[in-house]
């Protein structure tokens, strides 16, 4: 008997707009994928999921499922280029000669990332020494992202967004969010008259996404991210349709879970610094623990970046740099403008 877990899943979630279920080779899960059918066979797609043959066969079903057969994709918006989201799109738009959509800040992350790789690979070797990772673990992990190549064919974007465009996808307009953080040009889709949010990796059920400063992030992704998230909250949504996990209502509340989620996080970094001036790998081991899983670890190092940072900007810590390693401390004293005091006026 097939496993329903992992039996194809096209899944009505509201009028005319379909959720597809698609498999992660390399990770127990899936990530959803949303179909807008139109007229005359067009469907139009938010997300593609990755470029291997299990996942796109279920994409041409679902495809011929809402479009018959003469379905096709006719739009196609990426909402950022991580492999599970992007990685099928070279794919689908030459197959149905579809048109990509694509914030314009993850339009130059796409060749270094998974065309033209050695150079990235390089100066992301070098990020990992600078913030203190020993030279062993740094060669390994700085190779880490090759893998994902193999499951990714780049597609060229017909139309770069920058936000607030209005598309129509579908039966429904959308308006573009832009929301960096978790990427530098991720974005939701907003639609105003069904309080629908298609929200991508901003805004997830049941886990909070990767936020971390790297050679490719926003120099402040926490605070971005977290300034999204309010964006968000302010639309009131009826119901958030996310990349991950299953639809769900309560905004505001989750909201309120991932944001307090990351000012527990910036208190576990403060108190792990204590009165020592460490490395973000230090901070990351002292909060995340040593593991086997060295992925898991370069993750954790940039997500203890993002915070380490957000916590500098916000004076509470004090970054010192050096061109040949990066530490940081507790700093002795507050900066009252981002601390939230008013400057002194002279008179």
């Amino acid at each position: 008997m097939q496993d329903p877990e992992a039996a194809p899943q096209l899944q009505e979630v509201g009028p005319a707009t379909f959720r597809l279920r698609l498999p992660i080779p390399f990770e127990e899960g899936h990530v959803n994928c949303f179909l807008l059918p139109a007229e005359d066979g067009a469907v139009d797609m938010i997300d593609c999921g990755m470029n291997a043959d299990p996942s796109l066969e279920l994409v041409r079903e679902a495809v011929r499922e809402l479009g018959g057969p003469s379905g096709r994709i006719r739009h196609l918006v990426v909402t950022h280029i991580h492999p599970d989201h992007y990685g099928a799109a070279g794919q689908l738009t030459e197959e149905w000669k579809a048109q990509l959509f694509l914030h314009r800040l993850e339009v130059p992350l796409v060749h270094p990332r998974y065309l033209e790789i050695e150079q990235l690979v390089e100066e992301v070797g070098h990020h990992l020494r600078l913030h203190g990772v020993p030279e062993a673990e740094a060669e390994f992990l700085k190779n880490a992202s090759r893998t994902f190549r193999q499951y990714v064919r780049p597609g060229l974007p017909s139309l770069q967004l920058d936000g607030s465009e209005i598309l129509e996808l579908g039966q429904r307009r959308l308006r573009v969010e832009w929301t960096p953080g978790h990427s530098p040009g991720h974005v939701c889709l907003w639609d105003l008259k069904a309080g629908l949010l298609f929200a991508g990796d901003q805004l997830l059920p049941n886990a909070t996404p990767n936020i971390g400063l790297h050679p490719q992030s926003t120099p402040d992704p926490l605070d971005d991210y977290l300034a999204g998230l309010r964006r968000l909250v302010r639309l009131r949504p009826r119901l958030v349709l996310p990349a991950h996990g299953d639809p769900f209502a309560e905004a505001a509340a989750r909201v309120g879970v991932m944001a307090q989620h990351h000012r527990r996080r910036k208190h576990q970094i403060l108190r792990a610094l204590g009165n020592d001036e460490l490395s973000a790998w230090e901070v990351a081991i002292a909060i995340w623990g040593v593991r086997d899983n060295l992925w898991e670890m370069r993750m954790a190092l940039q997500e203890g970046l993002a915070h380490l940072q957000s916590l500098s900007l916000e004076g509470r810590v004090e970054k010192r740099a050096r061109p040949e390693a990066v530490s940081w401390r507790r700093a002795r004293r507050r900066d009252p403008v981002r601390a939230g005091t008013a400057p002194p006026r002279s008179s």
